[in-house]
């Protein structure tokens, strides 16, 4: 509805306008008219009842906003979570990891706060999101993905003078320390690897993604593997778009090709999510069922790495190999100037786990 200059009254504040009738709720209008750099700016202050406003409040209001107008400050009660969520990724180039946190959004986050505006959008209102996830089980780095998605958003929004406050500031998500040196680890190998084939024998497309896992691949590499990246011929695969920002080469498992031989496509993801065919936000599910069915009760992809790396050391293996297979930069700071190859690395780590499964996959 249009401001009508007419409905209201001067105060005794330059550029503040009062209305002439009083709403039976919310009081009297407040509005500010006024002229900054050549523009006519017309905002609705407030009410006196509904917003606690005097003339004396409503007139350092109105300094307020004109002071963030003046500072370049754009009005963002038009602007709700999903018009900054389009914004913010339209800067972004396109990676994995751009259609993952976008996934992730709009798993987690668009229902509940994409029609808000981003300056009324509260810090319990996220926690709230983080609390009903925590409620359904969801692991704590899958409630921490919301963050990751949320806080570089809010950032772009107050570096555009869209806000001026963060409400993610002060928001955590504690993930218990996984880098651990798992004892037993040859014979916890054995035992994982047995629950993966046995528990998803009939489920190849699982029984492959979970394999990845246990041969010591990150679950954001095996989520955005693609069928292009697999040589069925050389038995080899690339992982781009890494932690480590580079193209790594790995051999190919043959407990692995197996399993993708019976799903095997030609281009795409080669585990696409089920109900829309992107990238899968998180196998939660699959994991606790696989986790009851072994009774290790921490199990996780990341934990499979600790697994794979603590029995690689307890069958004497290089720092060098160990780090080449789970897709580390640099060894550690005394061999940050050794060169790492991948996937030499790779098929000496796959020897180690071959010697101790004592398995042999005929292709």
């Amino acid at each position: 509805m249009a401001i009508d200059l007419k409905d209201f009254k001067q105060t005794k504040y330059p550029n503040l306008y009062k209305s002439i009738n009083k709403d039976r709720l919310k009081g009297y209008k407040y509005l500010m008219w006024i002229k900054i750099d050549g523009k006519l700016v017309k905002k609705i202050l407030g009410h006196s009842e509904a917003n606690n406003l005097t003339d004396k409040k409503a007139k350092d209001k109105l300094e307020d906003t004109k002071n963030d107008i003046e500072a370049g400050y754009t009005s963002s009660n038009k602007i709700n979570l999903d018009k900054l969520f389009e914004l913010y990724f339209d800067t972004q180039k396109d990676t994995n990891w751009k259609t993952i946190k976008k996934a992730i959004y709009k798993r987690y986050l668009q229902k509940p706060l994409g029609k808000k505006a981003i300056e009324n959008i509260k810090p319990m209102q996220i926690k709230k999101i983080i609390n009903d996830m925590n409620k359904q089980g969801l692991a704590p780095r899958t409630q921490k993905s919301i963050l990751e998605v949320l806080k570089p958003m809010f950032k772009f929004a107050l570096e555009n003078k869209m806000i001026k406050e963060i409400p993610t500031n002060f928001i955590n998500v504690k993930i218990p320390n996984q880098k651990k040196i798992v004892t037993g680890a040859t014979e916890l190998l054995k035992k994982v690897y047995e629950g993966i084939t046995s528990y998803y024998q009939d489920e190849p497309f699982y029984q492959a993604l979970f394999l990845f896992g246990f041969s010591g691949r990150r679950k954001s590499e095996i989520l955005n593997l693609k069928w292009e990246n697999i040589d069925f011929t050389n038995n080899y695969y690339w992982i781009t778009d890494t932690k480590n920002d580079d193209n790594q080469k790995y051999p190919l498992p043959p407990m692995i090709k197996a399993q993708l031989l019976q799903f095997q496509d030609v281009k795409g993801l080669v585990f696409p999510s089920p109900i829309n065919g992107g990238v899968i936000t998180n196998v939660d599910r699959q994991m606790r069922n696989l986790k009851k069915h072994t009774g290790v009760d921490n199990l996780s992809l990341h934990y499979m790495r600790n697994i794979l790396v603590s029995m690689l050391a307890e069958n004497q293996t290089e720092a060098i190999v160990m780090s080449g297979i789970l897709g580390h930069k640099d060894v550690n700071t005394i061999n940050k100037y050794l060169s790492i190859n991948h996937y030499k690395s790779g098929v000496e780590g796959l020897n180690k786990i071959n010697n101790v499964l004592d398995v042999e996959v005929v292709e």
